[in-house]
């Protein structure tokens, strides 16, 4: 601009002949002008160089030539014309330079044309931009906090709460229960119970149960119009599916402590949430019955097999002791030692007798007469016997080796027949001993299997709730919408992080 400054003034310092030269120019001379002008020429500095004597007598200090031509020379320029034309259009006489002859003007159309620079730099329209950041918290933020709260005040429908406490109880209690003290734990059946109890009431086959048994469909109170989209679902869908809705729909938990379960149901009509739980607790009650039947059956039916195996075994050996009777023809294996005994005395007694009169009798005959070969022949007969009843209650006498002998049991040792009659005996004993412990643990399983029977005890009864609980609309739906924020501040941490550590 300094530099612009003292070529207008000399310019304006010109004599009055160039100012009228100026003004009697030519159309031509316009038009050529302004051409130049179009491409980039400067057409006053081309009539100082076409003519240098007009300038001679002016006090304008040569342009610095040295400084290299370019887009400063070409906007000092441009800031000079402006102000030209400004001085002109308020009435002040400004010089323009001289007009160039035809022969600069022929040098200057020979010179190749450049590039034509814009003169000024055009701006591009503002467009109306938001950050990534803001994007995302609208899209990921604004928008489903928005929609949760259009849904939880105005789409969702009210859900009815109902709420039931029962217990499973035994028959039977504790020696510490008995002095006043409370169970810890609540027992260890009756915990497995309750536990069971709780499995049960969240399984498909409480859904079967209530279905076959009640003759209700779970599925048909949450088929209802009124139910919102979100929580309606098919008549048709499979229980297997329906399963894990239902398990949204109840809130059962036991309290180990004081052995109680506390069970809620869910529905969306008062009537509906009630009919549930009483179908509930039906089908739940029906479960413990069961179970404590067949306990006590189980227990009754082991304590049963045990006596009829110790009544078997009874019933065996007394049957191998009565054929035993029935073979040897006595009664007791003391009988068969006492008669033998009796036999052998009265044989000794015989033989002795008999004997003694064989000796008188020598001494009156002789030994080969026939009364006394008569005698000598009863005396050998009842040495005999004697030898064959002291053989039989020998336990180690050898057998005899005659078979008619061994084939008749009048003839079998008589030890072995009282060793037969002692294992028996002993082992009637054991059997008599087991079958009397089998009846007994028979009669106490009984009693046990009553005394740990089951019952199920509802101490808190379903009614009718009267206004929906559920669901809490406002305070969901900024539930919602600070799950979203942090889900929002999470990714944005981990944009920014991998951002930053990227390469």
């Amino acid at each position: 601009m300094a530099a612009s400054e003292p070529r207008i003034a000399a310019q304006e310092q010109r004599p009055q002949q160039n100012q009228g030269a100026a003004a009697n120019a030519s159309p031509l001379e316009d038009a050529v002008e302004a051409a130049l002008r179009d491409i980039g020429e400067n057409p006053a500095l081309r009539a100082r160089q076409a003519n240098p004597d007009d300038n001679a007598g002016s006090k304008e200090q040569p342009v610095n030539k040295e400084r290299p031509a370019g887009k400063a020379d070409n906007k000092e320029d441009r800031r000079a014309n402006r102000r030209m034309r400004r001085e002109a259009k308020g009435g002040r006489a400004v010089s323009l330079p001289a007009p160039a002859t035809a022969r600069a003007l022929d040098k200057e159309f020979e010179k190749p044309v450049g590039k034509r620079e814009p003169k000024t730099k055009i701006k591009p329209a503002r467009q109306w931009t938001l950050p990534w950041t803001a994007l995302s918290f609208i899209f990921m933020v604004l928008i489903p906090a928005t929609l949760a709260t259009i849904y939880y005040v105005l789409l969702a429908s009210p859900q009815y709460q109902v709420e039931s406490q029962f217990s499973v109880r035994s028959a039977s209690q504790s020696s510490i229960a008995t002095m006043g003290l409370p169970m810890i734990g609540g027992g260890g059946a009756q915990s497995q119970d309750s536990y069971i109890v709780t499995s049960y009431i969240e399984s498909l086959q409480l859904i079967r149960d209530v279905q076959q048994e009640l003759g209700i469909d779970l599925r048909q109170f949450y088929t209802r119009d009124h139910i919102d989209w979100l929580y309606r679902v098919d008549p048709s869908m499979p229980l297997e599916k329906f399963t894990g809705y239902w398990r949204d729909m109840t809130d059962v938990s036991f309290n180990a402590t004081t052995g109680n379960t506390t069970l809620y149901i869910y529905a969306f009509s008062a009537e509906d949430s009630k009919a549930i739980a009483d179908a509930v607790l039906k089908v739940s009650e029906k479960l413990v019955n069961d179970l404590s039947e067949s306990n006590r059956q189980q227990v009754m039916q082991v304590a049963s097999k045990q006596v009829d195996r110790s009544e078997e075994r009874l019933r065996k050996v007394q049957g191998e002791v009565r054929k035993l009777r029935e073979t040897e023809k006595v009664l007791t294996p003391e009988s068969v030692g006492g008669q033998l005994n009796q036999q052998i005395v009265a044989v000794q007694s015989q033989l002795t007798s008999t004997q003694t009169r064989f000796n008188a009798l020598l001494k009156e005959v002789d030994k080969n007469a026939p009364q006394a070969r008569s005698m000598k022949r009863t005396i050998d007969s009842l040495e005999a016997q004697l030898l064959e009843l002291q053989s039989q209650l020998d336990a180690t006498a050898s057998k005899s080796t005659d078979p008619s002998k061994a084939r008749d049991p009048s003839k079998q040792n008589v030890a072995e027949v009282l060793n037969k009659f002692e294992e028996l005996t002993v082992e009637q004993g054991f059997a008599t001993q087991a079958y009397t412990t089998a009846l007994a643990a028979f009669e106490t399983s009984i009693a046990e299997a009553q005394k740990q029977e089951r019952y199920f005890a509802t101490f808190v009864s379903p009614t009718r709730p009267e206004i929906a609980l559920y669901p809490l609309r406002w305070l969901d739906s900024f539930i919602a919408f600070l799950v979203l924020l942090a889900v929002w501040l999470v990714s944005q941490f981990l944009y920014r992080s991998f951002r930053d550590h990227a390469i």
